[in-house]
């Protein structure tokens, strides 16, 4: 199978500036040296100078402070690139050292995790840095070349295994099984560990897995916490550093005019349903599937956040619910507009709750399913 061309990557080549180094975040396996080498693809091998964090000798060579040392290693170079850049000690201050000296250079940078990227980075390279995120492959990187049967062809393998790059490459669902739980197994707890010190490591996979049955549905911190026997403040910051590993994203409940409306639930959606399925051992066929709207509604937020992100065309996201029940998904926000969504699998039904519409009279509320769901994913030309 050819690599799949990465939308970040014309997102990355097209906001490049003189005196800024780009960062890309993301999680193991996503595709981030991919990534770098599609952004590397047509500059010359000699104007690159190219550093991998897990070899020893790039955390030797990038973790001095010499302006001397740093200088002598990169003059050459038009193109500093650094891989798997949260395993080098002092990379922040180091960068910055390379930015303030070679500022016509250009820098690409990645790391798998944003907190321990970011330790040194967020003081060093404020306001001299680019920051992107790259996530499991969208629908649109998917979909390329394929006509519209074959795209809705792919729609299952999304809902059921992700989009971890490899996986496209694994043709029957034990292989694809395996090693999404390799990945749970092998590094998304520990990329999580990492961070931060757990007393009970095991409470991190059972929260988890918790949040992988509730997806979809607003979050209770008490019932977590009373799930895991442990407090509030504790569960706050396992999802914390959920969030910050790139495991989960939340979403808050939108408030603007009525006392009705819930103002501080919070629902969580995996960035990958592969990982979610893995959690929960689960990879039956959509048609023999009870939550198949938990997963829809999960495929739609992330698919839809990637397309935005990816734009650089970024809204506020919410839900919006009231006391008594009326509620909608998905709602983005821009300013004084509101765009709501309520996604369906199945129906071509949309409820329009009367009070939102006489709440929010300027809102445009529109229903997505399989029918019209690639034009909901699909991106500005």
């Amino acid at each position: 199978m050819d690599m799949i061309k990465r939308t970040l990557t014309d997102t990355i080549k097209n906001n490049l500036k003189p005196g800024f180094i780009n960062i890309v975040y993301g999680p193991r396996r996503v595709g981030k040296t991919v990534l770098l080498q599609q952004l590397t693809k047509n500059i010359s091998r000699s104007d690159i100078l190219w550093f991998n964090g897990d070899t020893q000798e790039t955390r030797d060579a990038l973790s001095t402070t010499s302006e001397v040392a740093l200088s002598h290693l990169v003059d050459k170079a038009k193109v500093v690139v650094v891989d798997e850049a949260q395993r080098i000690a002092n990379i922040g201050l180091s960068l910055k050292i390379l930015i303030d000296t070679f500022p016509k250079k250009t820098y690409f940078v990645t790391g798998s995790s944003s907190l321990m990227l970011a330790r040194g980075i967020q003081e060093s390279l404020t306001g001299r840095a680019i920051k992107y995120r790259l996530f499991p492959l969208s629908t649109q990187e998917l979909a390329v070349g394929l006509k519209t049967h074959q795209k809705t062809a792919i729609l299952e393998d999304q809902l059921l295994f992700g989009g971890y790059p490899y996986i496209q490459h694994l043709k029957n669902v034990k292989d694809k099984r395996d090693y999404l739980k390799s990945i749970v197994e092998d590094y998304l707890f520990k990329d999580v560990l990492e961070l931060k010190e757990i007393v009970s490591p095991e409470n991190l996979k059972k929260l988890a897995i918790l949040l992988a049955f509730q997806i979809g549905s607003e979050v209770s911190l008490n019932e977590l916490a009373g799930n895991l026997g442990v407090d509030i403040k504790t569960v706050r910051r396992y999802l914390s550093l959920f969030k910050q590993s790139f495991v989960i994203f939340e979403l808050g409940a939108f408030s603007k005019n009525l006392r009705k409306e819930v103002v501080k639930s919070k629902k969580y959606y995996f960035w990958d349903l592969g990982i979610r399925n893995a959690l929960i051992d689960q990879f039956l066929p959509l048609d023999s599937r009870i939550d198949i709207g938990q997963l829809w509604e999960n495929f739609l937020a992330v698919e839809r956040f990637k397309v935005h992100e990816y734009q650089r065309d970024r809204a506020q996201y919410y839900f919006w619910r009231t006391y008594d029940q009326a509620e909608i998904d998905w709602l983005e926000i821009r300013g004084e507009k509101i765009s709501a969504y309520e996604f369906k699998w199945q129906s071509n039904r949309l409820k329009k709750p009367k009070v939102f519409l006489e709440t929010y009279p300027k809102a445009k509320l529109k229903l997505v399913n399989q029918g019209n769901f690639q034009d909901f994913l699909r991106l500005k030309k």
